[in-house]
């Protein structure tokens, strides 16, 4: 193992949302003391992973600092590649002190980016009015009335009874009855955004994350076919964009804090070899993909944030040797020697 990757030093950068900045300095070297812990996560969802740190015997200043939505970021300088970021987010959840008799913790969790997938469906959605038609049953009062109307009557006309008409006024009582109303109320609704036929995906994905206020660091399409028959968007925007995405072929994941989308063909060159002589801990271990079929290759070795998600790499163990692209992974810090855990499928 390289003595340039030996006795690193992690530094931890906490910013509120008032702008106040606070830095930890973790120095590895014998006599320094330990300020915090991590698990930070990587993968190609389409949701930010959401990572663990602790921090160790906190004064109430750095309390402070501790509170959900403030920002944060680790990092990790080696004399060989000098200082490089590990991972940032938002602080999401503060657990309360632990206290084992000896060492308090303040454990928390962070989320890698912005997430987008509470986002509702009525944010790309357009509100309307429309005029229904409804009945009701009301009592009516009828007023009394005098009318004319020819009256019948009978008359002995030699010893026989005859009918006759003549005209007169007949009264008519008031009454109250029961009337069949129509009448219109203005009711709401919501239509589902949509593009007409010719219109590219890419344009429909841009138009569905300016609505919904999704931000996408980059775009890159294996495909961008027209719409032969128009489309129509249902579902949350995250959903409708990832599903609009995988019909291009690509893929949908965060890089780092940033939401990206790529087309896979090209992934990031690090040039990194992992063996024994540069980091690598232990004999890569062979898994597959039941989802996507590909072969995976799973590798412990010293914390290098190069390997990162969607990046390639070396790795030479004493019986694989493989070109992979990392999949997912975590990045590990318990106080000794970083560590990274990553599955990576094999380059194409």
């Amino acid at each position: 193992m390289s003595n340039l990757l030996r006795f690193p030093v992690l530094y931890c950068t906490i910013k509120t949302t008032d702008g106040k900045t606070l830095e930890l300095e973790n120095n590895l070297r014998p006599g320094s003391d330990l300020l915090f812990t991590f698990d930070i996560n990587f993968n190609m969802d389409a949701t930010p992973p959401e990572s663990d740190a602790s921090f160790i015997n906190t004064s109430q200043n750095m309390r402070n600092y501790l509170k959900a939505k403030n920002q944060i970021a680790f990092f990790i300088s080696y004399e060989a590649f000098g200082k490089m970021l590990i991972g940032a987010g938002k602080i999401k959840s503060v657990e309360p002190i632990q206290y084992d008799g000896v060492t308090t913790t303040v454990p928390i969790t962070f989320s890698a980016g912005q997430d987008f997938s509470n986002i509702s469906a009525k944010s790309i959605q357009k509100e309307k009015t429309k005029k229904v038609g409804h009945y009701k049953r009301v009592k009516v009062n009828v007023k009394g009335k005098t009318v004319k109307r020819r009256i019948h009557y009978y008359s002995d006309e030699d010893g026989k009874k005859v009918g006759h008409y003549k005209e007169g006024h007949v009264h008519i009582a008031g009454k109250t009855k029961i009337k069949r109303t129509r009448y219109t109320v203005k009711k709401k609704f919501y239509s589902n955004l949509s593009f007409k036929k010719g219109v590219k995906p890419s344009v429909a994905i841009k138009k569905i994350a300016k609505e919904s206020g999704i931000k996408i660091s980059s775009t890159k399409l294996a495909e961008d076919k027209p719409f032969k028959k128009g489309y129509t968007v249902s579902g949350k925007p995250l959903d409708a964009i990832n599903k609009l995405v995988k019909r291009c072929k690509s893929k949908m994941f965060y890089d780092r804090d940033q939401l990206k989308i790529d087309d896979l063909k090209e992934s990031k060159k690090t040039h990194i070899i992992l063996d024994y002589s540069s980091g690598l801990l232990s004999e890569p271990s062979y898994s597959d993909d039941s989802d996507s079929g590909e072969e995976l290759y799973e590798s412990s070795s010293y914390l290098l944030p190069q390997i990162s998600v969607h990046s390639t790499y070396e790795v030479r163990g004493d019986f694989i040797k493989k070109t992979l692209v990392a999949q997912s992974g975590t990045y590990s810090f318990d106080g000794t020697q970083p560590t990274m855990t990553v599955d990576g499928a094999v380059a194409k």
